[in-house]
């Protein structure tokens, strides 16, 4: 009866981690910057189709959610472990933003609506599919011993729960009195705000890992049952 209670205690200590403080920021900041596709994307292709005089708008929105889908997700999740094998959580992580920030700035600026099925199909991948992978594989190798599913949830409820919220919200606000192209533009700067001071911040306050676990380059997995022994001797 004492694991869970243990368990706690290691979730506790590790959020006062430095590390995983920022790291949780910027889960949230994540879910912030993807927040405009998820919830406003299909209300701004509407409103674009509607000022270009642009029919089969909802043939348009299927062909757009079949290429982030089928194009960007299918092909980007098989490959985002070995990106992230390449080129580390940090740089994976701070590329997303730019990614987002190119993905805003370039359907602000295509003269059809017909340009953002291939822009989804090619940034669908590098910015949702990476970022979550990355948000993903760098809480479980954050988490103690025996809690990586709970670090998991953690940060994926910072992601698409709380940073969801927030950005929808702040992204109906400025959609209302700012237009969806100018809140683009705006969404896409705080891509590349969040990716700068992302790799500013491990660049140099968090230049020492002391507060990591050393596992190298790979992942360590335990089973359940010695996950449980070392939360017990904790």
């Amino acid at each position: 009866m004492n694991a869970p209670e243990n368990i706690f205690k290691e979730i506790k200590h590790l959020m006062n981690n430095r590390h995983v403080a920022i790291f949780i920021t910027f889960a949230v900041f994540a879910g912030i910057v993807d927040s405009f596709i998820i919830y406003y994307l299909f209300w701004y292709v509407e409103d674009f189709a509607s000022q270009t005089g642009t029919k089969n708008v909802k043939l348009l929105e299927g062909l757009i959610l079949a290429a982030e889908t089928l194009g960007g997700e299918v092909i980007f999740f098989s490959l985002a472990g070995k990106i992230l094998k390449r080129f580390g959580h940090v740089h994976c992580f701070s590329m997303c933003f730019v990614n987002y920030a190119l993905r805003y700035g370039l359907i602000s600026v295509v003269p059809s609506p017909w340009w953002i099925v291939p822009i989804e199909f090619v940034f669908q991948g590098p910015t949702y599919a990476m970022t979550y992978t990355t948000i993903v594989e760098y809480a479980n190798e954050l988490a103690p011993p025996g809690a990586s599913a709970t670090m998991q949830g953690i940060a994926a409820g910072m992601d698409d729960g709380f940073g969801y919220a927030i950005g929808s919200f702040i992204a109906g606000i400025l959609y209302k009195y700012i237009g969806g192209r100018n809140t683009m533009h705006l969404f896409s700067a705080f891509g590349v705000f969040c990716s700068i001071l992302h790799l500013v911040l491990h660049k140099t306050y968090l230049r020492n890992k002391d507060g990591l676990k050393k596992k190298g380059n790979t992942t360590e997995y335990k089973s359940p049952e010695d996950a449980v022994k070392i939360t017990y001797q904790t």
